[in-house]
């Protein structure tokens, strides 16, 4: 279901969040933006993926996670595997610019998040407003957006191995090969014959785009999936988590974890479950 919600001008200039669009359990069609949309929009995947593209970075939207947009910024986004369902909501208003960048949303991102079950059930609640159709339903929506925001700013992870410098052709397919391939066994030589260029060449073209070697790349990829895991699924094993983020060995992802984040895999699980402050979140990342 979808949305449209028009506002006056005395509401705008009395109300300091408003509510303009809102979809819930939407099939997403392919979206071209080359001048962007005039206002903030935010979206949470329910069940399939998509890819958005803005200017300087790219990256997939999976169930569960959150994708925020920017007014006025170039983008598009459309499905990767058939039907793509999504939540959004559509939002402006005087202290929107303020607000976001306050909490560390003041540009556009891709986000994982500790509690996802958050958004849907604010989102819910923004439709029951809208349905009723009250004298006082911009002031309410008002509030449920002030509190989505607040709490989706202590709850989210960042997505950073789907943002990079924009680069030009052969370097910009291997980011995102390595970030939709990650759990696969990935070679030199395989890559290769992906990319029909010598290793030599891939590599060297990688390190001078991205400051990274392609294995030091790939690491971070598995490592930040294998953190959000841990972070996400408390009943799935370390050697589940290993073999879905391409490590087949158990021992090897135990000792790559901690020469990358400081923590043994269970550890870190342990510390991200008993400390639920943003600021413990923080220090774990």
């Amino acid at each position: 279901m979808r949305y449209s919600i028009s506002v006056t001008k005395r509401q705008y200039a009395k109300t300091p969040l408003l509510l303009r669009s809102l979809g819930i359990g939407h099939i997403q069609d392919p979206i071209y933006r080359p001048a962007g949309f005039p206002i903030w929009q935010l979206f949470y995947g329910v069940s399939g993926s998509g890819t958005f593209m803005m200017d300087g970075w790219r990256g997939i939207l999976r169930p569960g996670q959150a994708a925020l947009l920017a007014p006025d910024e170039a983008h598009s986004y459309q499905s990767l595997d058939g039907e793509w369902i999504l939540h959004y909501v559509g939002f402006e208003g005087k202290l929107c610019q303020k607000l976001l960048a306050s909490l560390g949303l003041g540009q556009s991102g891709l986000y994982s998040m500790a509690r996802p079950e958050i958004l849907p059930e604010h989102l819910y609640t923004l439709e029951r407003i809208v349905l009723e159709a009250r004298s006082d339903s911009g002031l309410q929506s008002s509030k449920v957006l002030y509190s989505l925001l607040l709490d989706f700013s202590q709850s989210l992870t960042p997505l950073p191995d789907s943002r990079y410098t924009e680069t030009a052709g052969m370097e910009k397919e291997m980011i995102l090969y390595l970030e939709d391939h990650f759990q696969e066994d990935i070679s030199l030589d395989m890559l290769s014959a992906q990319f029909r260029r010598t290793p030599e060449y891939l590599c060297g073209i990688f390190k001078a785009a991205t400051g990274e070697t392609i294995s030091h790349y790939l690491r971070h990829v598995r490592i930040h999936r294998a953190k959000l895991m841990l972070m996400e699924q408390p009943d799935a094993s370390l050697r589940e988590i290993s073999e879905a983020c391409g490590f087949h060995s158990l021992s090897y992802f135990g000792k790559v974890f901690r020469e990358a984040t400081g923590f043994t895999p269970q550890g870190y699980r342990l510390g991200a479950v008993r400390q639920q402050t943003p600021a413990t979140v923080k220090k774990l990342r």
